[in-house]
């Protein structure tokens, strides 16, 4: 069966019960938006690299982790100050256990919630108490971000002004419109289609999710959550990369001497055409030495609602787009997702051969993204050294 082509219908199963703020106190936590599934959720942990880890060896709340661990970021990012650590930590996600007075406490945050900047973003799951924060994005992302979005707005171009004019595909909006176990969560897909009903209100049909930093696991939860937690989203469609071996720093174990025999050149001066593939998709090398491993594996799988149990359930079979030839011809109706009228039908196609071109120019994109930030905490790290180092003033 077509991953895509599977309708589900609230016909056979009442959409997610929402609390009024009447009931929001006796409600909220019993209230389920469909047949509560069985399960556990997952463990408390923390996953933290070894900068964020000096950050939280003590004992803090998730609240005061988070808050350091994303100030800390920032600052690394800004330049403004640079401590030693492993350079893949803010590659990693940062995933731990947290309550939603105290998610609500972080996002009330001015500093975190008033701001333009797209990242770190954040994730917070309420039926599991699960805050996911993602500091830096991947190119790779974009990959397969770009084809869905140019397939979205090519068979959207082709509609009646009108109904184009209600679809919207969006990244990075934040939304915060999950209902029963999940009320009082927050996500931000990688991509969302929006479709204003006849009331004149956007609501979300389709998303997708994209992980390489992600585990898969944690792509079903999201699935789950946008399936289970809203009666809006029709479709989710996960797309999971692995890399292999996973990446360190190769330049880490280099003393002074080494780094400087080996000539770097300055960071701007480096481009993605600086570095080989050993094979289709990798590993990226440069000066010997592997910047990005190989993408071992990429797949999609679309999840769809249950028409009868109400729980998010995989459709279809899982879609195989690593192979460097013979790509799958992947292909869905808009009406798999959006309420139009026969004559309005269109079929979404993705060009395939784009995705392959665009994700190797993406792997040397995040190779010439990992050598900056190795050059820039290279420097870093010598302005610790130096106790003399003072930063120039502003103006000068």
């Amino acid at each position: 069966m077509d991953p895509f082509h599977y309708r589900d219908s609230w016909d056979h199963h009442s959409p997610p019960a929402y609390c009024s703020p009447s009931r929001l106190q006796s409600n909220l936590w019993r209230s389920s938006p469909l047949t509560p599934r069985n399960i556990t959720p997952p463990e408390g942990k923390v996953t933290l690299g070894e900068e964020q880890c000096a950050v939280v060896k003590e004992f803090k709340s998730p609240y005061d982790q988070a808050r350091e661990s994303i100030d800390h970021f920032k600052n690394w990012h800004s330049g403004a100050k640079i401590k030693p650590g492993s350079l893949e930590d803010y590659e990693s996600n940062l995933s731990m256990k947290m309550s939603i007075k105290e998610w609500i406490r972080l996002k009330d945050d001015p500093n975190i919630s008033e701001t333009d900047e797209k990242f770190p973003r954040y994730s917070y799951n309420s039926f599991t108490s699960t805050l996911i924060i993602q500091f830096i994005p991947s190119p790779v992302h974009e990959s397969i971000t770009s084809i869905f979005t140019r397939g979205i707005n090519a068979a959207q171009e082709s509609l009646p002004y009108p109904l184009q004019a209600r679809i919207a595909a969006v990244a990075n909006q934040d939304f915060d419109c999950f209902g029963g176990q999940y009320f009082g969560s927050d996500k931000t897909p990688d991509l969302g289609v929006l479709f204003e009903n006849a009331a004149g209100d956007r609501e979300i049909k389709l998303v997708l999710e994209i992980g390489l930093s992600e585990t898969y696991e944690e792509l079903v939860q999201d699935a789950m959550m946008w399936l289970e937690g809203t009666h809006e989203v029709s479709t989710v469609v996960l797309v999971k990369f692995e890399e292999t071996p996973a990446y360190r720093c190769p330049t880490r174990n280099l003393g002074d001497e080494d780094f400087e025999n080996l000539g770097f050149p300055g960071p701007l001066e480096l481009r993605g055409s600086n570095f080989h593939l050993d094979d289709e998709y990798g590993p990226a090398i440069y000066k010997g030495l592997a910047w990005v491993g190989r993408i071992s594996a990429a797949f999609m799988e679309a999840w769809k609602r249950d028409p009868v149990t109400g729980l998010a359930v995989q459709n279809g079979d899982r879609i195989d787009i690593h192979m460097p030839t013979n790509l799958p011809q992947l292909q869905f109706q808009l009406s798999d997702f959006l309420d139009v009228a026969p004559e309005n039908e269109r079929t979404i196609s993705f060009r395939w051969d784009d995705f392959r071109i665009s994700l190797k120019h993406s792997i040397k994109e995040l190779a010439v993204s990992r050598f900056r930030r190795m050059i820039k905490r290279r420097i870093g790290l010598a302005d610790i050294r130096d106790h003399d180092y003072q930063p120039s003033s502003q103006g000068s």
